[in-house]
């Protein structure tokens, strides 16, 4: 597939706008002496950086990701700060034109969003006097169980508020035959105890609608908990949610691309979907019709946020290093708990709104997102100083082939994946 690079753009501008030298053609002894905003240098990163056939390398972990799951599209960055910027499309962003897919598309980033909302709730914790033991019961009183749940229990899904959008087939029939609906977000969280039961579409039973567990019992990851975090947003603060994202987060960081949609906003192409992605096998894709109010309604604080692949890593990068909250909000963040006690290791652990997973020899921070039609990986790989983010416009998984952050590991490093 034809790669479409920018890298010699992206780094003249670093040049032009940090006055630092860019990964080509430079040696150590060029390394940046600052990153250009009165911070210290950042440390050289323990891998070569400079070598020569490194982009090459990093070309081939992006082509045969895309090749493996039978994506169409996607867009990839992989950056160390100050040192390597590194990004590429491949692909095509739509089937009927054959147009390519660019470096900077925008797609829906899924539940990469939940991080994003976990970084308000942590600033809006900064200041104060809201905390992370705030209860539900002070926006949803009528809620089973809202008096108990709070705010870390919602954000590291431990609040026992049964999921919807993924596994009922009642809540997802509804949706998808009223494509053109806009779900209020606190019509969505009353879906979660209505008095019937739900059908889990993976078991193919029926289950009973109730908790999952007591408030603070174990992980059970819940989108809806993550609609209650958006409702306590837009309470605290007075505004909408995309207006929230907006002003902390995007306009912030210099994200002016990305974007929360509201009612009857379009955005195409919506993407390319192989029954949801729950086939592991590569099968013909279907388009999606074009941003229907139903899907974008669904996703809203736990995934409705559109943005490309840089402004993952710009995001990721901020969050983790601690420019948009403050070091004892991190702390909190990457308080972990294991999402399986039984698998540690194969199934990782979630913070609030992080996820650490674990690697051979290596580990991740970040959020990936999966949705019909989209999906995202947006990690930060702490052994080597590493930012990874990649969007795509087709559903695709499989478990039996590495993943887009090993292949990168292994590119930088030049093992194979």
């Amino acid at each position: 597939m034809k790669i479409n690079k920018t890298r010699l753009l992206f780094g003249f501008l670093l040049l032009l706008l940090t006055a630092v030298p860019w990964m080509a053609g430079c040696s150590s002894d060029e390394a940046v002496q600052s990153e250009g905003n009165g911070a210290p240098a950042r440390p050289e990163p323990p891998y070569d950086w400079a070598d020569p056939d490194l982009a090459s390398r990093l070309d081939q972990a992006l082509e045969g990701w895309v090749e493996d799951l039978g994506l169409y599209g996607a867009a990839a960055v992989v950056t160390t700060p100050g040192w390597l910027d590194w990004s590429a499309a491949t692909g095509v962003r739509d089937l009927d034109t054959m147009e390519p897919f660019r470096v900077d598309e925008l797609a829906r980033i899924a539940s990469a969003t939940k991080t994003h909302t976990a970084a308000v709730i942590l600033q809006l914790v900064d200041e104060g006097p809201f905390t992370l033991e705030r209860t539900l019961a002070a926006v949803a009183p009528g809620y089973p169980n809202a008096a108990n749940i709070t705010v870390r229990h919602l954000l590291q899904h431990r609040s026992g508020i049964p999921d919807i959008q993924l596994v009922d087939g009642v809540f997802i029939a509804a949706v998808l035959l009223q494509p053109e609906r806009w779900w209020i977000p606190g019509e969505v969280l009353r879906w979660t105890y209505l008095p019937f039961p739900l059908y889990n579409i993976f078991s193919g039973e029926f289950v009973p609608r109730e908790p999952v567990g007591a408030p603070g019992e174990k992980y059970h990851y819940s989108q809806p908990g993550y609609f209650g975090l958006g409702i306590i947003i837009e309470t605290l603060t007075g505004k909408d949610l995309a207006t929230v994202y907006r002003e902390r987060i995007f306009q912030t960081l210099g994200m002016t691309e990305a974007y929360l949609p509201g009612e009857n906003e379009p955005f195409e192409p919506w993407g390319y979907t192989s029954l949801f992605g729950l086939l592991e096998e590569k099968v013909p894709s279907t388009e999606l019709a074009s941003s229907p109010n139903g899907l974008n309604s669904v996703g809203w604080a736990a995934g409705g946020i559109v943005a490309n692949a840089r402004n993952l890593v710009t995001f990721l990068s901020a969050f983790v290093e601690g420019r948009l909250c403050s070091e004892e909000r991190i702390a909190d963040a990457m308080e972990w708990l294991a999402m399986n006690p039984d698998d540690v290791e194969g199934e990782g652990e979630y913070g609030l709104g992080l996820v650490r997973r674990y690697y051979d020899g290596f580990t991740t921070l970040g959020h990936d997102g999966a949705l019909p039609g989209s999906g995202s990986v947006m990690r930060y790989i702490p052994a080597l100083d590493v930012y990874v983010g990649a969007v795509t416009n087709t559903d695709g998984r499989n478990p039996e082939v590495p993943d887009l952050v090993e292949r990168v590991h292994a590119a930088l490093l030049n093992e194979v994946p």
